[in-house]
């Protein structure tokens, strides 16, 4: 299990996450979700390493992160960060592959296991066609594919998403969320921070709901996503009703 202990971090003096506690169910998908600047993504970016705590641990299977180096910490934990950066000129291919950074040798080249790894990537999320093409030459849709290849071309256990969805049509978002059940079924624990509330239900196993840099509940959609907490965490005026197709709660804005 991934678990986050008493964790607190804050910048120039302001208090961002306070004395968080949250495990993580290996094999599940769960959404962190609450108001913007609540704290998800600095969460998300703490439990990557990109940011050192104040106080408290990150640790799975019982082994404190920090301890870790980089290259060690990144064969366990994978995360694609809100609007990446595209190198100018790299194709699909070539993106794809520096999700094998962590296991290249001091040499720097692809191994034939590398290779295999950033061909399975592009078979499972449909880009073999477009594997030569620039990045910058593709719809937001196709880019941010390529960005879920990179991530499972890095082969860790625990994936870390950081509003995946971000300026998608619905299309897109739609694809993109089953291409994260795949990559769950496939053995892949899922870490993502959602803004639409239907589809971290909808979709995820677990929810871990914020507001102010506090842990305000967390659990199964079912159990503990009511008009209430739509109320007290969003603000939000709204009926709760059953996905006739999900099965899952979802909600109705009143």
């Amino acid at each position: 299990m991934l678990t986050i202990e008493n964790l607190t971090i804050g910048y120039a003096g302001k208090m961002i996450l306070n004395e968080l506690n949250i495990t993580i169910a290996k094999g599940k998908i769960t959404a962190l979700i609450g108001p913007n600047g609540c704290g998800k993504s600095t969460l998300l970016k703490t439990i990557a390493g990109s940011l050192k705590p104040a106080k408290g641990k990150v640790s799975l299977a019982g082994q404190d992160l920090s301890k870790l180096s980089h290259k060690s910490r990144a064969k366990l934990l994978s995360i694609l960060p809100q609007s990446p950066i595209t190198p100018e000129g790299i194709s699909v291919r070539q993106l794809v592959s520096c999700g094998r950074n962590p296991y290249l040798s001091h040499w720097g080249g692809l191994s034939q296991q590398d290779r295999d790894a950033v061909q399975a990537a592009l078979v499972d999320t449909g880009l073999c066609d477009l594997a030569d093409r620039s990045v910058d030459s593709l719809s937001g849709g196709q880019r941010q594919r390529v960005w879920i290849a990179m991530v499972l071309a890095q082969d860790t256990d625990y994936i870390l998403l950081d509003e995946p969805t971000t300026y998608l049509d619905l299309t897109y978002q739609i694809e993109l969320m089953e291409m994260m059940r795949k990559m769950n079924r496939q053995g892949k624990t899922l870490v993502v921070v959602l803004h639409d509330l239907n589809q971290a239900c909808r979709y995820c196993d677990h929810l871990v709901v914020m507001k102010k840099g506090k842990i305000i509940v967390q659990d199964e959609p079912h159990k503990i996503f009511t008009s209430k907490l739509l109320k007290d965490v969003f603000a939000l005026n709204a009926m709760i009703i059953t996905d006739p197709i999900a099965n899952k709660p979802m909600c109705i804005p009143l």
